[in-house]
Parts: structure tokens; C-alpha cells; sequence
């Protein structure tokens, strides 16, 4: 095959690619504590002893950058300021999240909007829902009417490679990861928007966009010079 054939082949796959992942970050711009993902790729040049041949290398990084906090007076809305998780118990594991937007059950379990338990570290606390006076200072310390009721369990992970996609929008711990301690403040009332804008999203993808149509009317012009010149 003639080099430009396969050079606009492999321009055309990693733009779809790109296009993918730029689009999944535009969808979730309004989800609480959502980051985003990067795509990468690399050529590697004569991989196959042969000129002709170029491969590509794409994969997906996560962006852990902190987004910015909204304000929303809610009592049970939590944002972590920092390098932090926390902890909800998922029905195929822990699950971490940055979305802090909880709730309380009528027996007084703090879940997130799934329904799924915040864990706790150490004994579940139990909130009385039919009381005011909930506090939780910037350590996850929770207390209601002057009773200390608990901490929330707040982890921390090596980095992006640590962890990958999970229930509820969430994360889990890969095989062989290990939890770190987090570096995180607690800021009751805030949620945590996407670390996007999505302006930005938008200038992305009109880019890879472009790029893919440029390969691909490369890819037309180069085939349809081959036809011509063995017809």
C-alpha cells in the first residue's frame, strides 16, 4: 500500500478517536465532579521495517485538575477542595467519586443520588433526618445538635493511573493500586463542577473534526490517483 494511504488511515482513526473522547467530555459538562479525559497519541516510524508502515499509539489519560466550586447552601452538598476521593459502597465495590451531592435516607444512611452509602471511617454514623444542626467541618467530621457523629471516609490514589472508570460516574481502585492519604478539604454547601469549559471542548473538536476530513479527502485523492493511473 502506498505510504500516503496508510499515513491518511492512520490520521483518519486517531481523530475518530479524539472526536470520541472530546464529545464524552462535552456530554458530561454538567455533571458534578466529572473529569476530563485527554487523548493522547504517538507515531512510531518504520515499526514493521518498512517505510510504508506507521504506527499509532492512542490511549486515554485522565485529567485530575481541580474544577471549580459552586456555591449551593445545601447542607449535604460536600466539595473536595484538594487531591481526594470519597468513599461510596457500590454494588460491585468501592466506588469513589468527587460528586458530593448526598442525601439522607429515612433511617438516616447519607447516600449519594444513586442511593449508594458514603462510607465512613469506622462505624456508619447515623444522621436523624427529622433534625436540623447538621455540621461538617473541612475534615469530613460530621456532627448534629453538638453530637459528634462520625467522620467521612476521604482516600487519596497514586495518580490517574491508579484508578479507572466505575459505577455512577464514579472511579475504582485498579487491581494492585493502592489507596494514599488524601490532601483534601472539605467545603459543606459547594459541589465541584466539571474541570471543563466547554468552549474549549467546542474548539477541540472542531479541530479533530477537520483534521479527520482533511485525512480523509487525502485519502480519496491519493486512491482516486492510483485508479486513474492504472486504468
Amino acid at each position: 500500500m502506498n505510504v500516503g494511504l496508510y499515513r491518511t488511515v492512520a490520521a483518519m482513526s486517531t481523530n475518530q478517536q479524539r472526536v470520541e473522547v472530546i464529545s464524552s467530555n462535552i456530554a458530561n459538562a454538567d455533571a458534578t465532579g466529572f473529569k476530563r479525559m485527554l487523548h493522547v497519541a504517538h507515531g512510531a516510524e518504520d515499526w514493521a521495517d518498512d517505510a510504508a508502515h506507521l504506527q499509532v499509539t492512542a490511549a486515554t489519560r485522565l485529567d485530575m485538575s481541580q474544577g471549580v466550586l459552586k456555591g449551593t447552601g445545601n447542607t449535604l452538598d460536600l466539595a473536595l477542595d484538594g487531591d481526594g476521593f470519597f468513599v461510596l459502597e457500590g454494588g460491585e465495590g468501592e466506588i469513589l467519586t468527587r460528586d458530593g451531592s448526598f442525601s439522607l435516607t429515612e433511617d438516616g444512611v447519607l447516600v449519594n443520588s444513586g442511593g449508594f452509602p458514603v462510607q465512613w471511617d469506622g462505624p456508619r454514623g447515623t444522621i436523624d433526618p427529622s433534625k436540623a444542626g447538621i455540621q461538617i467541618d473541612k475534615e469530613g467530621v460530621v456532627v448534629q445538635a453538638g453530637v459528634a457523629k462520625g467522620r467521612l471516609r476521604l482516600v487519596n490514589v497514586a495518580g490517574p493511573h491508579s484508578i479507572e472508570p466505575g459505577e455512577q460516574g464514579g472511579f475504582r481502585l485498579r487491581d494492585g493500586a493502592e489507596y494514599t492519604e488524601a490532601n483534601a478539604t472539605v467545603r459543606q454547601g459547594f459541589l465541584e463542577r466539571a474541570n471543563l469549559e466547554t468552549i474549549d471542548e467546542l474548539v477541540e473538536l472542531i479541530a479533530a473534526q477537520r483534521a479527520f476530513e482533511s485525512a480523509s479527502q487525502a485519502f480519496k485523492t491519493i486512491d482516486q490517483s492510483f485508479s486513474r493511473l492504472y486504468r
